[in-house]
């Protein structure tokens, strides 16, 4: 993003496959006072009840009962077109579908093309929320976990590639090493700092979570951010921010 003009700042996720993969099981999610042998509660009325007192599925038996039970449902109908709705947006969102393995651990081959939509449907969206920080605090720790974690490797790569010419130092590569630099720094030194914003004329935040097929695999997008960037530096007294936001925590900037 260039300094000193607004700008669209884009967290949709767009690799469901990536996500998957690193998504991890989230203990207590879903929570039921009567689970079954198989790991989640069969709904007893037309009213879809929460699934699951572990909150992640085992096995692939457990799995199967609980797609085509989903599958049973007038709840999941738009999901076994392989379409997104709200209804099943707010049962991933606040945790009341018990946790679908990821496809790594999980052959849906062997379902109705109907229950494999439910599948791939319900799994992306819990892969995109999984992923999305839970309060400011989370969004914060997030976000300098990944300074910390990848940027010294990356400086050294800009670096490496200035020194060797392949980043040409006319494009203003020691520039972005220089950012690059004082942002590890702020983050390892615990200067950076996260406000939440409720003014969409300073940020701007989309949950949009949707999960689609094109063909050839299964992608979604999560939230995408807008954001006056002039506007935010006035506010926060600083050039460095970073603007986001998601469904559990609204939007926020982050500076240093």
């Amino acid at each position: 993003m260039r300094i000193g003009y607004p700008a669209s700042h884009q967290s949709d996720l767009a690799a469901l496959q990536l996500l998957r993969a690193a998504s991890s099981a989230k203990a207590g999610r879903g929570v039921s006072n009567a689970p079954s042998s198989t790991g989640f509660t069969v709904p007893t009325s037309s009213s879809l009840q929460t699934y699951s007192a572990s909150g992640t599925l085992t096995g692939s038996s457990g799995t199967v009962a609980l797609i085509k039970t989903m599958a049973a449902s007038g709840t999941f109908a738009n999901a076994a077109r392989g379409v997104v709705d709200d209804q099943v947006r707010a049962l991933v969102r606040d945790g009341k579908i018990a946790q679908l393995p990821p496809p790594k651990d999980f052959d849906p081959s062997g379902l109705s093309e109907a229950e494999q939509n439910i599948y791939h449907v319900v799994e992306g969206l819990q892969s995109l929320y999984d992923a999305q920080p839970k309060s400011l605090d989370d969004a914060l720790a997030s976000h300098v976990k990944v300074v910390v974690d990848s940027y010294p490797e990356m400086i050294a790569r800009m670096k490496d590639g200035l020194a060797s010419g392949t980043l040409p130092e006319s494009d203003g590569w020691k520039d972005v090493i220089a950012k690059s630099e004082a942002e590890l720094e702020a983050a390892q030194q615990g200067r950076m700092k996260i406000s939440g914003i409720d003014d969409p004329s300073l940020v701007q935040t989309t949950n949009e979570f949707t999960v689609s097929f094109d063909g050839i695999g299964w992608s979604g997008r999560g939230t995408s951010t807008k954001a006056n960037i002039p506007a935010l530096q006035q506010l926060t007294g600083t050039k460095n921010v970073l603007p986001g936001g998601g469904p559990y925590t609204g939007s926020y900037v982050i500076s240093w």
